[in-house]
């Protein structure tokens, strides 16, 4: 299904501008939904060609859903004011906001300084920012023990305070990008090894080389999507977290909504409401990562955008509400009547990996997938396509999505979808010899 509601009228003449862009199905089909109730987007953009990886722009999903394409250095808070701003440095559109971790600490700049709606810069560099998310929690239950290291030497006392195993990761990345599980100090020196190198991210921004590790909590992980209005976090409800696990934590699948006792959803909601709250983020989405331990709930991480991989497919199934367009309502200084949240059946999807890396040469099974009662196949990969090897989120190429009567049923189903895939592809020379194909 995958509808929204019909309130979404308030759009009707106005014009947002979006900071770079999610490019999977569900951000794309929001565009869509957008600008069917009116909307005008503008993407704004500083590399047309890390979405279409080498294909020509016009045949991309995102040319055919924006009205607009404005080319401009996306790190560049002048750059971008520039772009949006008449002769009179009037703005020429009614909202800034993006859904890419690396750039929604500058969308929320460029808001502020021309006076449109927008969470605080402040707050949202620091959810972004995870070792200064650590630090704003403080000593409350729910946070987690954690060390910044910024020099070989301090690993020791690292391991001395903290312990193994803990979790090494970028403190600023995205897409599980670098996270991995370490147990001993051996693991340890390598994994700073490696981090301390990242001196960009992903998206080109610099980085300092500083390696964040954390305690290791074990325990069932899942996610809470929320939108916050006015300082009022309203709660969709809870997603399921499938991992493949150590030493990696990789994102395999998603089912929407897991059901709680009214004392743990209680406590987990307060949580995160509190988190939010100790950062002072009150306007927009987040989607605020947890795990449920013996001693209670912890949080992993906070993400001021919404949630990617089909989850806002998920909740609009089953909410009614569509956290992309609510959020797009909140950038134009517009209040999304979110309440009451209410329940209807289930959704699940399944995340697709290629079992093999190099060049597809094709897709087999996409037609036995696509006959299983209520699945969506959603591929965004096609011949000639770079498969990478799975190292984090970005290998991805696909899904199967489910709707159903409850979460469990849907779940079923896509993953009996996603087992007809086969992607068959030719082995590079590059990879024969052991290299890396992502860069």
């Amino acid at each position: 299904m995958t509808t929204p509601l019909a309130d979404y009228a308030k759009f009707a003449g106005k014009r947002v501008a979006i900071v770079e862009h999610m490019q999977n199905h569900p951000f794309v089909l929001g565009l869509h939904q957008a600008r069917e109730h009116g909307l005008e987007v503008w993407l704004l953009t500083g590399d047309r060609s890390w979405y279409t990886h080498g294909h020509d722009w016009d045949s991309h999903p995102l040319a055919a859903a924006v009205d607009r394409v404005i080319d401009v250095d996306t790190t560049d808070v002048e750059a971008v004011l520039s772009a949006v701003t008449g002769p009179d440095s009037r703005p020429l559109v009614d909202g800034v906001t993006s859904f890419s971790d690396y750039h929604t600490v500058l969308a929320a700049q460029a808001a502020q300084r021309l006076g449109l709606p927008g969470p605080d810069p402040v707050a949202v560099e620091t959810a972004n920012v995870k070792d200064r998310l650590r630090v704003a929690l403080g000593d409350v239950p729910y946070n987690i023990p954690h060390a910044l290291v910024s020099r070989r030497d301090q690993l020791e006392e690292a391991a001395r305070r903290l312990g193994f195993p803990m979790i090494a990761k970028p403190p600023a990345e995205a897409i599980s990008y670098g996270v991995r599980r370490v147990d001993d100090m051996d693991q340890l020196v390598e994994a700073w090894q490696e981090l301390s190198q990242v001196r960009h991210s992903l998206r080109g921004q610099p980085r300092s080389g500083d390696v964040l590790l954390e305690t290791y909590v074990e325990g069932v992980e899942a996610s809470v999507e929320t939108m916050t209005v006015d300082g009022h976090t309203h709660v969709f409800g809870v997603t399921s977290k499938d991992l493949f696990g150590d030493p990696a934590y990789i994102e395999c699948g998603h089912t929407f909504p897991v059901p709680l006792s009214d004392e743990e959803r209680d406590a987990l909601y307060s949580v995160v409401r509190r988190t939010l709250e100790a950062i002072a983020y009150r306007h927009g989405p987040c989607h605020t990562e947890v795990r449920r331990t013996e001693t209670g709930w912890r949080v992993i991480e906070a993400n001021p955008r919404t949630p990617s991989s089909c989850m806002t497919m998920l909740v609009t199934d089953v909410t009614g509400r569509s956290p992309i367009l609510d959020a797009w309502l909140l950038a134009i200084g517009e209040v999304p009547p979110i309440e009451p949240v209410v329940h209807n059946g289930g959704a699940a999807v399944r995340m697709i990996y290629p079992e093999r890396r190099g060049t597809l040469k094709r897709i087999d099974g996409i037609e036995a997938a696509s006959a299983v009662a209520g699945v969506q196949v959603l591929l965004h990969v096609e011949k000639g396509d770079k498969l990478l090897q799975r190292m984090d989120n970005s290998s991805c190429v696909g899904f199967t999505y489910c709707n159903g009567p409850d979460r469990l049923e849907a779940q079923a189903l896509a993953d009996k979808a996603a087992g007809f895939l086969d992607f068959v592809v030719e082995e590079d020379e590059e990879d024969e010899a052991g290299q890396d194909v992502r860069s």
